[in-house]
């Protein structure tokens, strides 16, 4: 009896950490495609955003701000 008991232990354990294991596999596998995903989105809005501004825009952005007046004593 206490082998069998044994023997079904080990072959339940063994069963759990086989199907971890794949469960694993298949957690990894999804979460790469999920972000290969997100980052085509990323670089899909950020072409799409880079073609909106006009030139005029983008010189106005890329010119550092002026200078506040200083208050006068």
């Amino acid at each position: 009896m206490a082998w069998s008991n044994f023997f079904m232990t080990a072959l339940g354990v063994g069963t759990v950490a086989y199907l971890m294991r794949s469960d694993v596999r298949h957690t990894s596998v999804m979460l790469r495609r999920n972000i290969k995903t997100i980052r085509g989105w990323l670089d899909s809005e950020a072409a799409a955003s880079s073609k909106s501004v006009k030139p005029e825009e983008a010189k106005q952005i890329a010119q550092p701000p002026k200078d506040p007046p200083s208050p006068q004593k």
